[in-house]
């Protein structure tokens, strides 16, 4: 899979949230994350671009997310329709925290767990939030210690967020 392959698969994903949450609108903040990640990560690189957005998570929907960009099915919640619609940071940074793991195939023991769940109700959701960021934290200290693989890595999230910026413009058709 290239990033193509995964901004269609995304693009599809967000098109589907916006149909079932009533509306080009819904996307609204994930369509802002969309538009200014590319110019933030040319200007700040990779890591930094990451860490803001970790910075602006929303605990409460972190799970959802990973569970609806990451499953075949698509349970989608008010949570989920109201951070797509007003900040789209949390569901932006697991877009690509999910690619970038594809990209060092990092399978993960937190990734099995929430994708083997039934439901939310099932994990402590605090305890699990808590290993998720430590994952994504361990994950960009693994690329800050390896100059060669960040290189790699920073060319395809910036390929991948202009191919998605693409997409969800498109979705949004096109319009301010």
């Amino acid at each position: 899979m290239d990033e193509v392959d995964y901004a269609l698969e995304i693009g599809e994903k967000v098109l589907n949230l916006s149909k079932k949450c009533r509306g080009k609108d819904s996307i609204r903040g994930f369509r802002s994350r969309a538009r200014e990640f590319p110019q933030m990560m040319q200007q700040m690189d990779l890591i930094p671009s990451m860490t803001f957005l970790l910075s602006k998570i929303d605990d409460s929907i972190l799970i959802p997310s990973i569970m609806y960009f990451s499953q075949a099915e698509e349970n989608v919640t008010e949570k989920l329709c109201n951070e797509f619609k007003e900040e789209g940071y949390t569901s932006y940074l697991i877009v690509n925290f999910e690619w970038i793991k594809f990209k060092l195939q990092d399978i993960q023991f937190i990734d099995k767990c929430i994708k083997s769940s039934k439901s939310i109700e099932e994990i402590a959701s605090d305890l699990l939030n808590s290993y998720i960021k430590n994952d994504l934290i361990s994950v960009l200290k693994t690329l800050k210690d390896n100059v060669e693989l960040l290189s790699e890595v920073e060319d395809s999230v910036l390929n991948l967020s202009i191919e998605i910026k693409k997409i969800v413009d498109g979705i949004y058709s096109g319009e301010d």
